[in-house]
Parts: structure tokens; sequence; C-alpha cells
């Protein structure tokens, strides 16, 4: 039997626990979105992957690998200390994974998010003292054990998104312990570092294959592996059996938009039919007292109802005096697309309103499985004759198709998903100017788009969005004609659906018999007219006298509710200040940097730390910032095409990662110029972004397994390409001080965080494109840095 040698033992362990913890990093995303509020999914999972540059930190500050000479002895018994101590540390951080899915299932600390951060950091540093132990051994080069760490994260991009879809967040959480198991295993068994040096080249390295295998060590190897196979072996029985069940009902201090703690907490009654967790999201389906009618939460809110149907229409008489079926109401309605069917009252709306042909889109995949599962509740809503249900976006939907529509309906009751990379919700590009535009152009002459709004400010901003999308249609259309078009309905304090906004925005100019129906329906409703044609006009006056500019109208409110763009696509930030989260997370992240480098003036850093040598340092910190800051907008901007954040980030990540160990391995058998680098990375940059204007049409009406396959392709070469100057580096820097590798992959990851939280911060100030171009200013800046990897 072959055994391993010390260098493939580092490298399949680095590998095994790279899987394990960016799996990790995906199932926790998931998790945390269920647990708190997605504002604060990107910041605790950011400072959880800090973690990584302070175990790096912390492996290059452990005894330090000894070079030569008379030294050799105890470099030696270093070497095989580190070995059998990253065993132990890998199969630590495989058994804190496990008991962390108990913890956060049975005790959810309901606004401890610096505990949160804490407990996601804690494997995240154990990974990161491996990994500097690894590149600081001497077994490998940097490249080499790189390569293996990329490889394994894109295999465990691909593990955690399987397992989330297969078991849920909870159960997720736990299965990703048994590659840290396997981890172990592997470094327990690695030969002795006399034997492994006992001779020279291949002949060498061929008798410490075969030698150091104690008894011990072959049993902490077999415990190790026993344990991954365990894990492996009871995550399907134990999820069968809900032993991760999750208590809504017993958190206490949830925040407002997690309604689902409310409604079980208030309703003794009320109790959680099913679950059904995916890689886009979790989705409860919750019976309350009020048996005519279920209420479906996705990530614990979003709430949407689900209406005790048996067939006829006639029995559901009682509907047509919501708010929300009045704009069904007030025109044509035979062909509807429905954008965010949720659990199928607006298919119902449609239905009353005389719609013979109902496509009905929905984003979570979960949701449409729970709803169908209760088709003897609700009359197979969702299959019934007539109504064709798509899983997918409803933008992507529409965009492909050739037909066209006397109702488009469009829910901002949204999902509150977010996503890996930090990344706005998936729902933001249904609400652009771009998409108000699409759905334009298939409606039919008199159709119509209806937007229901449960907050004012963004029904407001999906309004004016809609109304600018009218007056840039056909050439230019004047906002006192484009006004004829639209009206704007708000329910006020008091009523059953306080502070709900209803918007008609139609191809052709309203018709008295609609503006009659409309303004009946909102008196009988006790409505607010905020805008209705010929009567209440009084909100668009300054723009429809000619005195403002629509750009200048809309941009004076103390909210952003000036229309959003595909490059500047988030619809739900309105206030005019960054989000409450982001500058948390700027806190947080300068906070851990200064401490950061507090511990380096303290300890020192090799040659001299910055002071000597500032190109190093300002090499890794800019590959750090630019890589991250790329990926993120890359993360975001594919949202577009893949339509949801799993599928956004899976695109992006997993080729990324694939073409980075590609250029791992390229940049450990030739010498980069950090110039040559950043010039490929502008250039495929501006290529694509070039490319996007020109063909993102065609891409768009492509199916989404094109679609992924051309943006998968794309990653790739991105990732050779970006995969290259970190490894290159750390090779160098080995050379010329060996052992320092550590500390400047610990400074390139502490730098990447801030690449993540910058990335965020552009898109959001001045757009996707600007974020991109900061990303490839950092690469442009290696030029000038001197630094040299030969």
């Amino acid at each position: 039997m072959n055994k391993l040698t010390r260098s493939a033992c580092w490298s399949l362990g680095v590998g095994l626990m790279s899987a394990s913890l960016l799996g990790l990093e995906i199932a926790l995303t998931s998790v945390y979105g269920v647990l708190l509020q997605y504002h604060y999914v990107s910041l605790v999972v950011s400072l959880a992957v800090f973690g990584i540059g302070a175990g790096a930190f912390a492996a290059y500050r452990t005894k330090p690998r000894a070079a030569a000479g008379g030294k050799r002895r105890a470099g030696q018994a270093a070497a095989d200390a580190d070995l059998s101590t990253a065993g132990w540390v890998s199969a630590a951080a495989g058994l804190f994974i496990a008991l962390l899915s108990f913890a956060l299932a049975k005790f959810p600390y309901v606004h401890q998010l610096a505990l949160y951060a804490l407990l996601g950091t804690i494997p995240f540093a154990l990974f990161g003292w491996v990994m500097g132990k690894a590149l600081g051994s001497g077994a490998a080069s940097a490249p080499r054990i790189y390569a293996a760490d990329l490889l394994g994260a894109s295999l465990g991009a691909l593990l955690g998104y399987a397992l989330l879809e297969r078991f849920g967040g909870f159960a997720a959480v736990f299965a990703l312990s048994a590659p840290c198991f396997a981890a172990g295993a592997v470094l327990f068994l690695a030969p002795g570092a006399a034997n492994a040096e006992a001779g020279d080249g291949m002949h060498a390295e061929a008798r410490g294959a075969g030698a150091g295998y104690s008894p011990r060590k072959r049993l902490r190897s077999i415990g190790g592996l026993a344990l991954a196979i365990i894990a492996g072996a009871i995550v399907w029985p134990a999820s069968s059996a809900d032993v991760w069940r999750l208590d809504y009902a017993g958190m206490r201090g949830a925040a407002p938009d997690k309604t689902i703690v409310g409604t079980l907490a208030a309703d003794p009654a009320s109790r959680i039919l099913r679950t059904d967790w995916d890689s886009f999201a979790r989705t409860d389906a919750v019976a309350t007292s009020d048996d005519r009618r279920r209420i479906m939460f996705v990530d614990g809110g979003a709430g949407s109802y689900m209406y005790k149907f048996g067939g006829d229409l006639s029995q559901m008489g009682e509907l047509a005096r919501d708010i929300e079926f009045l704009p069904f109401a007030a025109g044509k309605a035979d062909k509807a697309i429905i954008v965010g069917a949720g659990g199928g009252r607006d298919i119902l709306y449609a239905l009353m309103a005389g719609a013979k042909d109902i496509t009905a889109v929905e984003l979570s995949p979960g949701l449409v499985s729970a709803v169908r599962s209760m088709a003897d509740y609700n009359g197979g809503i969702l299959d019934r004759p007539g109504v064709h249900t798509v899983v997918g976006d409803g933008r992507g939907v529409l965009e492909r198709s050739g037909e066209s529509y006397d109702l488009i309906v469009l829910d901002l009751v949204y999902s509150q998903v977010g996503g890996v990379g930090g990344q706005a919700l998936s729902e933001n590009y249904a609400f652009t100017r771009e998409a108000f535009r699409t759905y334009l152009e298939r409606l039919t002459p008199d159709g119509r788009i209806i937007v229901i709004s449960h907050q004012g400010i963004e029904g407001l901003r999906a309004y004016y969005t809609g109304f600018d999308a009218l007056m840039r249609a056909g050439g230019g259309v004047p906002p006192r004609e484009a006004a004829k078009h639209t009206t704007l309905l708000l329910a006020p304090e008091g009523s059953s659906a306080p502070d709900l906004t209803l918007s008609v925005i139609q191809k052709s100019p309203l018709a008295a018999g609609q503006l009659d129906l409309l303004r009946a329906g909102a008196r009988s409703l006790g409505l607010q007219a905020l805008f209705l044609p010929g009567s209440d006009e009084q909100l668009l006056r300054p723009l429809l006298d000619g005195r403002t500019p629509f750009d200048a109208f809309v941009r004076d409110s103390e909210y952003k509710v000036y229309p959003t763009t595909d490059d500047k696509p988030f619809f739900f930030l309105v206030e005019e200040s960054l989000p409450a989260a982001l500058r948390q997370w700027l806190i947080a992240i300068a906070a851990l940097t200064l401490s950061f480098f507090l511990l380096v003036w303290r300890y020192g850093a090799p040659a001299g730390g910055p002071g000597k040598r500032l190109g190093a340092w300002a090499y890794y910190g800019l590959i750090g910032i630019g890589y991250m800051s790329i990926q993120t907008v890359w993360i975001q901007k594919s949202l577009a095409y893949s339509g949801t954040p799993a599928l956004a980030a899976l695109i992006v990540i997993v080729p990324m990662l694939l073409g980075g160990t590609l250029g791992s391995r390229l940049a450990g058998r030739r010498a980069v110029k950090p110039l040559a680098a950043a010039v490929a990375v502008i250039a495929l940059t501006a290529g694509l972004l070039a490319l996007q204007a020109a063909a993102g049409d065609g891409l768009m009406a492509l199916g989404q397994g094109g679609r992924l396959a051309v943006i998968g392709t794309v990653m790739f070469v991105y990732g050779v390409v970006l995969g290259i100057p970190l490894p290159a580096g750390l090779q160098s820097e080995d050379r010329r001080v060996p052992g320092s590798a550590p500390f400047y992959f610990a400074l390139n990851g502490i730098a990447g965080v801030w690449g993540s939280w910058l990335a965020v911060a552009a898109s959001i100030a001045s757009g996707l494109s600007a974020a991109l171009i900061m990303g490839c200013a950092c690469y442009a800046l290696l030029a000038v840095t001197r630094y040299r990897t030969t």
C-alpha cells in the first residue's frame, strides 16, 4: 500500500479543511438568514472569515520553522509537532462545528451579533492556523498548498449547497464537520520529518513515505476517519428525526421583520405544519386559529397567505373586499403573470378578476413545494387549469418570454434572503428602471402593471420607477402625458393594511371607467388617493406644471425614492446614509484590524515590518482588497442572470476557485510579474463590462443552463488570472525568509475582509461598475509597489 508523503498530507489536509470551511460559510449564511435580519448576515459571516487571517498570524508566531544546520534536529521535532497538532486542531474544528449546529438551533441568541460572530470565527481561526502551519512547514511550496486550498474550497461550495438542498441549514452545518475529521485523519498519518529527510531528492521522499507510521498515529488516524464517517452517516436519520428543530415561539427579542415569532407567540393554536429548507431559504407553513388561511414564511418573515379553497370561486367573495384586490378589478385581466406568487392569494385575485391564463412565478423552490404539498387545503392553486407555475425570477421569465400580458403583478413582499459576499436582495433586479422597461414591453396595448407594497416609501419608489419607464418609452413621453397612465393609492393608519400602497401603471391612458372604479373603490375602502389623473394630482403638481425636472423632483426627498438601475439595484435601501449594518460592519473590522496591527507592532513582522518592506505589505493588501472587490461585484451582477443568491454565488465562486487552482499551480512553475497580472485583470474586466453592455440582453434570452455555462466559463478564466499573484508572492517570501509566508497570507486575508466591505459600500454609493473599477485599481497599483516575486 502506498503511503502519503508529508507534502501530500499537508495538501490533502488543507484541502479537506478548506472544503469544510467554505461549505460552512455557505451553510452559516443560510442559518444566520433565519436567525438574523438579512442586513446583518454579511457582517457576521465576514467577521467569521476574519478568523482565517487571525489563525494564520497565530501560526506564524508559534514555533517558526528552523532553517538548517545545527538546528536541523530541533526543526524536525518542531515540524513533527506541528503536523500532530494540526491533526488535533482539525479534529477540534470538526467537533466544534458539530456542536455549533445544535447551539444555533437550540439556543438562538437573538440580538447577540458579537456572539454569533465569535461562534462563527472559531472554526475559521482553527483553519487559518492549519493553513499557516502548512505554508510555513517547508514540506510543500506555497503555490501547491494554496492550490489545495482553492480546490478544496470549490468542492466545499458545491457540498455546502448540496447539503442545504437535501437537509437544510442546521443539518448541513453538522455534516460539514466530516471533512474536518477526515483532515485530522490525514494529518495524523503523515510520516515523521526525520524519516522524510533521510536522503536527497525523490529518494528521500520515497523513503520518508514508508516510515514514521507508529501505532499511535494509525490509531489517531482511524479515529478521525471514524468520526468523519459517523458524522456523514447520522445526518440523514438525525435530520429526519428533527433533532435540530428550531423553537421560533421561544425566541425573545427577535427583529420585527421575523414575523413568524410574533404569530406563533400570539396565537396558542398556531403551529408549524411543514418546513422546507433549501439553498434559497427556509420556508415554514404555519396554521393558526383561523382555519380560513395559513401563512407561508420565508426565513421567518416575508409572510404570504395561502387560503382554504375548494375550487369554487363563488365561495371566495370575501376576498373581493380586500384592499389588494382593487387594482385587479380595474381593467382587463384575461392573461396575467404574477411575480411573487407566494401562497397563492394573488392567483385567486387574478381568477376573480376574470383571468383565464395565469403564469405564477415564485423565486423560492421550498415555498412552491410546500404549497403543492397542501393541495387538499388550497385546491391545488398552483396547478389549477389555466395556471402555470414557474420557479425562478419574474424579470428573467418576462425577458425570455415572447408573450404579451394584460396584467403584470409585482408584489413587494420581499424574501429577506441575502447571500454570500454581501450582495443585495435577489428581488432588487425586479424593480430597476431596466426591469420596468421590460414589463412595459410585455404588456398588451391596454395592459397594466400592478405594484403592491406593504411599505409606503418602497411603494412610492416603485411608482416613480414605473413613471420614469413610461416617460422613456417610445422616444420620450412628457410627464403630463405619462401621468395619465398611472395611479397611486395609500392605505392610511387605522385601515386593515396600514401603509400599503397600490400602484397602477398602464401602457395606455387610464380610461374614464377605470378611474371611476378606482376612485369609488378608494372611497369605499378608506384609501388615500396620492395620485389619480384628473382629480388628485397634488403629489406630482411641480412635475406636471413643468416647474421641476423629473430627476430633481424625485431626489427632493429625505429618502431615496428615485429609480434604481441595474448598476445600482439596491431598491430596498431607502435611507440616504449607509445602512446601519454596513456602518457596524465597518466599526467591527476597523477594530479588529487595529488589534492585528498592534499585535504586529508588539511581536514584530518578517524583515522588520511595513517600515522596511512597505511594498510587500501593499502588495498583499491590494491583492486581498482587489480580489474580494471583484468577486463580490460579479456575484451581485450575476444575480440578474441566475435569479437566486444561491446560484449567483455558486456560478461565480466555484469556477473562480477552480480557475485559481490552475493559476496557483502555474505560479509555482514560473515567475510572474505583478504588472502582467494587473494588465490581464484590467483588460478582462473591461472586456466583460463591454460585452455585458453589448450582449447582456442576448445572454438573458438564453435558457438558465446556457446563462450559467457562459458565466461559469468567464469566471474560470478570471480565476486563473486572479489566482496567480498571491501564491507567487508567498513562494517568493518563503525563499527570502523561511517561515514568513503565513504572515503575508494573514495580511492578505484581513485585507480581503476590507475588500468585501469596500465593494458593498462603493456599489451602494456609486454603483457596481465603480466597485469593479476600484478592484481593478488595486491590481493596477501592484505595478507601482516595486514588489518582485523573483
